[in-house]
């Protein structure tokens, strides 16, 4: 088999969050691709310079490649049919923010809601075990146990503990859903009748967890069959009829509802623990809990590519769209924070590539 022939080797696990983003990318573009299912315990991986995360993937040429955002955008400029970033700067600018989102913020709730309600544990938990044991040299009960002892250890890091779990879901998850379903009960995709960059984003987590453990796809079920819907359009893309981007001009109110809804934690927390000197940001409920987040180099490093990202798009119909869902402060106030966007021509290997704790899946 010729090097061009052969398909990109996926190494990660079928329940893995940033893993089932990157393949629903995959298949969406048809690129030819196969699992490797793997705790990334891959010594050509570390000898690659490997820094951490899930997936990794090794190209048709032996070469391996990480971080899920820059391997999309370096497939983009190998694969460019059928783009996953609108033309229109508005709609590219929410787009990257609605990825980040999903990205930095909705993953904290998809670590504890499977480690913290049992449920979730035995199902989603069982099944991430039993993918380890392709590399394992223990059991899948052994490994589950022992997956579920790290990870739950892990969780802290991510402002996500057995007793702030409640307020996560009440407050994060429960009312992303709900505004995600009602737009896509509206529309197929985020922007309009084919799928960008953030559409795969949400269907990480919906198909690794939201709409998968079962006691999220309950939630799902019962706020917002739209988001589920979204989930198995994605899941069976090759069944879907695909059209264009919404209209330049045209932002639906379901769609700065999601906007606004960043500005409502994600935002404020993440601005505040990156402006500030302490490395981290309260982040109080409206219930009155209190969690910590803590500043990592990885989150600042996104932070500062989505605000370069805004900077390069900036015009007065982007900051019309962020004024009107009430998130503008959070770009235009912070443009000394931003970072230039690497050159993606080549498979990517960056170096901060580990956002959150080590082995939390």
């Amino acid at each position: 088999m010729t090097a061009s022939a052969r398909p990109y080797l996926v190494y990660g696990m079928e329940r893995s969050y940033f893993t089932r983003k990157m393949t629903g990318y995959l298949d969406y573009k048809g690129i030819p691709w196969r699992w490797r299912r793997s705790t990334m315990m891959q010594p050509a991986l570390y000898a690659a310079g490997w820094s951490g995360g899930m997936p990794a993937i090794q190209c048709p040429d032996g070469q391996f490649m990480w971080d899920t955002t820059a391997m999309i955008l370096h497939l983009e400029e190998r694969f460019p049919e059928r783009a996953v970033l609108p033309p229109d700067p508005v709609q590219r600018l929410l787009c990257w923010l609605i990825e980040d989102m999903s990205d930095e913020w909705l993953y904290r709730v998809a670590v504890g809601s499977r480690w913290h309600y049992p449920e979730n544990s035995l199902a989603g938990g069982f099944e991430l075990a039993r993918d380890a044991t392709h590399e394992a040299a223990a059991t899948a009960d052994e490994t589950h146990r022992f997956l579920g002892a790290y990870v739950r250890s892990s969780c802290p890091g991510l402002g996500v503990t057995a007793q702030t779990i409640g307020a996560w879901v009440e407050e994060v998850l429960r009312p992303w859903m709900r505004l995600l379903g009602e737009h896509f009960g509206r529309h197929p995709f985020l922007f309009g009748d084919r799928p960008s960059l953030a559409d795969f984003a949400i269907f990480g987590g919906a198909q690794a967890h939201f709409a998968t453990d079962p006691v999220c796809r309950r939630w799902a079920d019962a706020d917002a069959p739209g988001y589920v819907k979204h989930q198995q359009r994605l899941l069976e893309i090759d069944a879907v009829e695909l059209g264009e981007w919404l209209p330049v001009g045209e932002l639906p109110e379901t769609l700065l509802g999601i906007i606004a809804d960043a500005g409502r934690l994600y935002l404020p927390c993440v601005s505040a623990a990156c402006a500030g000197t302490a490395g981290q940001a309260d982040l109080r409920f409206a219930s009155g809990t209190l969690a910590t987040v803590t500043l990592t180099p990885f989150l600042r490093e996104s932070r500062g590519l989505l605000l370069g990202r805004y900077a390069a798009l900036r015009n007065k119909a982007v900051d019309d769209a962020l004024e009107q869902a009430g998130v503008l402060r959070y770009f235009a106030n912070h443009l000394d924070e931003t970072r230039p966007a690497p050159d993606y021509s080549e498979p990517p290997r960056p170096g901060l590539n580990q956002p959150y704790p080590p082995g939390a899946f």
